[in-house]
């Protein structure tokens, strides 16, 4: 079939990838997606995206992704990161079904190069048969007609649907003995199940159905290796990145590739005075406010305090300062960094605009009482988001770790047999929340939770740095249970802020909300609204939304109470998909953890009664 079709990379990320089936467009024929031929992105920092990816795959046991297996997701190396271009697809299936409704015979074609587009029987115009086989396992195979138990014949089988598209109500019919015979493929043959039982049995289903190809991907930040190699090779990045985000003073007025330029010097020996400082100095004489003398002695004097500032915000000086004033132990701060450092890239980036700097928007004060009111601790705009969609394998019948296979991508013989990784960046404008460490800590304590604040020496920092080491080993991709209570309750505040957040967002900015998705930073409290495509709609839909209709936006947030289904959603877990859920393609923790109770109080299945909610506490 040698036909064309153009198609997006957000597309082709979710919807053309190797193994998927779909009508193919113009010609009544069903095709699957055999390769896809792209371009190595070397610009990425492959190393960051197989992290990420490895953090994803491991919500599943490791008997489920066998292509995935640990030593594998520690060598970067392993893999390839392709910029989609052209899409290779094949036939499929090559079974033929007989449009005539009094033969409705159905034969093979999978060895005939050329498949014959007439019944052989009735000489009827067939087509293929938009039924397939598949196993949660990733199996996927043609539903082929079954030999008559009586007669022995393939070749006279015919499928009747009685009218239904019900596939319990169909029926194989040998048209030579009239034999008939339930539909039904039974055990999947290409895998041996782990836990046997009816899941070995296998399904079938239309091609196009939704549970015949689940694509797996994750969402990053693109940090650039050539940007930041200087800062990666310091050994302490990851407390240099804590203490950027909680805005120690050493580093306050400091760029992290600064931070890392500045080390370099300094083990060079002094660097003296800058060209600033020089020029400073020499104004002041030439004023006649310095002598000669004098001028000597503030060039020693202000040589001293930049050294002093530069041994302050030192790597080495830093991982000793966070760890002393936070109480937490280093282990938990190298853990966190990534998490921290892409709190902060965004800013270090691109241009933000800060709702509730001093000097923000005079014409937005309004709005800074409202987020203030709503537990918000910072909202910034920002127009430089670079956010990277990297796809890197599938499933099938089930999504959820445990329930099915996670399969990789058939290695690239093109690319020395590494696995490929499907990538598109999108430079999208985003809006970035961070909940007030403080006001959760209040949450907390209101509901009855019992918290230890660490042993540091400053406390502001020590109760940011609680939620850090909260999170620590926390199973985010799974259901928080009550042996996880304030993990359950933080995230899922977290978590269900960001979800109402964006649909509440889509609704102002005319969107659909598979337009927009969530990038949620658990250790930082902080999540981002981001546009998920290039689409013209989508272009400064955020922008105009925080200069025009934020208020707006933040008080639809707040009064985000009720639900359609309430009061059954509400007793069971005040979650469902009239309220919270969002798209897969937009929710990166499968619609887990989530219940407006956590904003509103409430029942919950697993912390009982929630007394106060967040929102609720501003009432008090």
């Amino acid at each position: 079939m040698n036909r064309r079709m153009t198609r997006g990379k957000q597309q082709i990320l979710l919807t053309y990838l190797p193994g998927k089936t779909f009508d193919f467009q113009g010609i009544a024929a069903i095709a699957r997606v055999d390769s896809i031929r792209g371009v190595p992105r070397n610009d990425l920092n492959t190393h960051r995206v197989v992290q990420k990816i490895a953090l994803e795959a491991r919500a599943w046991s490791v008997p489920y992704r066998p292509q995935l297996r640990d030593e594998v997701l520690t060598q970067p190396d392993r893999f390839v990161l392709l910029d989609p271009v052209e899409v290779q697809a094949v036939l499929f299936p090559k079974v033929f079904w007989c449009e005539n409704p009094r033969c409705s015979r159905v034969f093979n074609q999978e060895h005939v190069s050329n498949p014959r587009r007439r019944c052989p029987s009735c000489r009827s115009k067939v087509n293929q048969l938009r039924f397939v086989q598949i196993h949660r396992c990733g199996d996927l195979r043609p539903l082929a007609p079954p030999q008559c138990a009586q007669c022995h014949n393939t070749n006279e089988m015919a499928l009747d649907t009685g009218g239904s598209e019900r596939i319990s109500r169909f029926r194989w019919i040998c048209r030579r003995c009239h034999r008939a015979v339930r539909v039904f493929v039974g055990r999947c043959n290409a895998c041996q199940w782990p836990t046997g039982g009816q899941e070995q049995n296998a399904d079938i289903a239309v091609h196009r159905a939704g549970n015949t190809f689940y694509a797996h991907s994750t969402v990053l930040l693109n940090v650039p290796q050539s940007q930041f190699d200087a800062f990666f090779q310091l050994p302490e990045w990851p407390f240099v990145a804590a203490a950027k985000f909680f805005d120690l003073p050493e580093v306050s007025d400091r760029r992290l590739s600064d931070l890392a330029t500045a080390t370099a010097h300094t083990q060079e020996g002094d660097p003296g005075l800058s060209g600033p400082d020089l020029d400073a100095l020499l104004e002041r004489q030439q004023r006649g406010e310095l002598t000669a003398e004098q001028l000597v002695r503030e060039m020693q004097s202000l040589r001293t305090q930049r050294n002093q500032e530069r041994d302050a915000a030192a790597p080495s000086r830093l991982a000793g300062v966070i760890q002393e004033r936070s109480g937490v132990a280093a282990s938990t701060w190298e853990h966190a960094g990534w998490e921290m450092l892409e709190a902060v890239v965004p800013a270090e980036r691109g241009q933000t605009t800060e709702l509730l700097d001093h000097d923000g928007p005079n014409d937005m004060e309004h709005q800074r009482v409202l987020a203030r009111s709503l537990g918000i601790g910072s909202l910034k705009l920002i127009s430089d988001f670079p956010i990277v969609t990297a796809t890197y394998g599938y499933s099938r019948s089930q999504y959820s770790p445990d329930e099915c296979r996670l399969n990789a991508f058939p290695p690239e013989p093109s690319h020395d047999g590494r696995l490929p990784i499907f990538v598109d960046q999108v430079q999208a404008d985003a809006i970035l929340v961070k909940i007030d460490p403080h006001a959760v800590w209040s949450w907390l304590g209101a509901n009855g939770h019992i918290l230890h604040l660490p042993p540091g020496t400053d406390p502001t920092l020590a109760r940011g740095a609680f939620f850090v080491e909260s999170f620590e080993n926390a199973p985010l991709r799974q259901t928080l249970q009550n042996d996880w209570p304030v993990q359950r309750a933080v995230f899922g505040l977290l978590h269900t802020l960001c979800h109402i957040s964006v649909r509440q967002a889509a609704l102002l900015c005319g969107l659909d909300r598979t337009s927009l998705s969530e990038y949620v930073l658990p250790r930082a409290l902080s999540f981002a609204i981001y546009c998920n495509h290039r689409s013209g709609a989508t272009i400064g839909a955020l922008t105009a939304l925080f200069e025009q209709s934020l208020g707006e936006w933040l008080q639809s947030v707040r009064e985000a109470r009720r639900c359609v289904y309430d009061p059954v959603c509400r007793d069971r877990e005040s979650s469902c998909h009239v309220c919270t859920h969002l798209a897969e393609t937009s929710c990166r923790f499968f619609n887990l953890n989530l219940g407006r109770a956590f904003l509103f109080g409430g029942p919950d299945p697993y912390l009982g009664h929630i007394l106060q909610g967040f929102f609720d506490r501003t009432l008090l």
